[in-house]
């Protein structure tokens, strides 16, 4: 893929967060009812206590979520861990990862929060304006905000509210798992995110893309092979 510079890395944390309210007013939370035929999950694994992270990006044809490519990518990280500036630590080799994709996706499922952040710029949004791509941020945890009790089959969910606003959604993937936090990243609304994660959500609590590129990068990490 190809990937046009958005700005430079070498922020510090004052920096990172003023970038971050000059780039969300950026995004475009709209859907604009694309023919989907291919969608990527990305994931990054990082060594206990180290400073080298491995990046992996698994692209899938949709519906059928069969396996068309994989790439990864491994880097030094000096930008230390902070809540709510991930995108810091982990985009530079993600987007590595994803300079060695063949493949444009048409959506992309991302490890991290879009929208439910302070900020309203979480990982999934920030990724999403680097590759102008549509990104849904898909969370294990709640990074802030709050929502009402969602119902325990599949498909049932609850909006999350922050700030006074509707910033995404908690999803039941799989009947009596725990919820899974469905923010948009870019060019997706949050009702076209969470039709996808359930269609892309088969036996597991994550969407297959992300479960793949987690095995990925967890492979790439221990053996150093792609």
């Amino acid at each position: 893929m190809n990937i046009f510079p958005l700005h430079k890395w070498d922020l510090d944390f004052t920096q990172a967060k003023a970038l971050q309210h000059e780039l969300q007013p950026k995004l475009n939370l709209n859907w604009q009812d694309n023919k989907i035929q291919t969608i990527a999950g990305c994931d990054v694994s990082g060594e206990f206590k180290g400073k080298r992270f491995y990046a992996a990006v698994v692209a899938m044809s949709y519906p059928e979520l069969d396996f068309i490519e994989q790439a990864s990518a491994s880097g030094e990280i000096s930008f230390p861990y902070v809540p709510g500036l991930l995108s810091f630590r982990e985009m530079p080799v993600l987007l590595r990862a994803f300079e060695g994709l063949q493949t444009a996706p048409d959506v992309i499922f991302c490890d991290g929060s879009g929208t439910i952040h302070p900020r309203k710029f979480g990982l999934a949004c920030h990724l999403g304006l680097w590759l102008n791509l549509p990104v849904i941020g898909v969370a294990k945890n709640l990074l802030c905000g709050e929502y009402y009790e969602v119902g325990n089959n599949k498909g049932d969910w609850s909006p999350v509210y922050y700030a006074g606003e509707t910033v995404g959604a908690a999803l039941r993937s799989r009947t009596g798992v725990r919820p899974i936090f469905i923010s948009p990243g870019n060019h997706i609304t949050i009702e076209k995110a969470l039709e996808f994660t359930l269609q892309t959500c088969t036996a597991y609590r994550l969407p297959q893309s992300i479960r793949a590129a987690h095995h990925q990068a967890n492979f790439f990490r221990k053996f150093g092979k792609q």
